[in-house]
């Protein structure tokens, strides 16, 4: 996958508060795990956040898990606010590191 962003930025908004996440006009609605996810990247747009930031924000420092959790979640949010998963432009892995969202807000 590629860490590279799209040449055309999708525009996101972002209602935490309900569980509501706009990609590009289209509505959302997010699980809890979805939402916290969610704001943590959409916080930090742009930015690569590793694997531990994201598991620690997310689940709590005392999460005793493995990265699994992360890559299903990251998984069923793609599956939500991407048009091709194979290919995102929108939830990016950035190898060795983590994620980044990318987008305009």
């Amino acid at each position: 996958m590629s860490d590279q962003p799209s040449a055309e930025l999708t525009t996101l908004r972002l209602d935490a508060q309900n569980g509501v996440l706009e990609v590009g006009g289209r509505t959302v609605h997010l699980t809890s795990v979805e939402r916290r996810l969610i704001a943590l990247l959409y916080s930090r747009l742009g930015d690569a956040l590793t694997h531990r930031e994201i598991r620690t924000e997310v689940w709590g420092a005392g999460w005793a898990g493995g990265d699994e959790a992360l890559r299903v979640a990251i998984n069923r949010l793609r599956k939500k606010v991407e048009s091709n998963q194979r290919r995102p432009k929108v939830l990016l892995s950035v190898r060795g590191v983590g994620y980044r969202l990318v987008g305009t807000r």
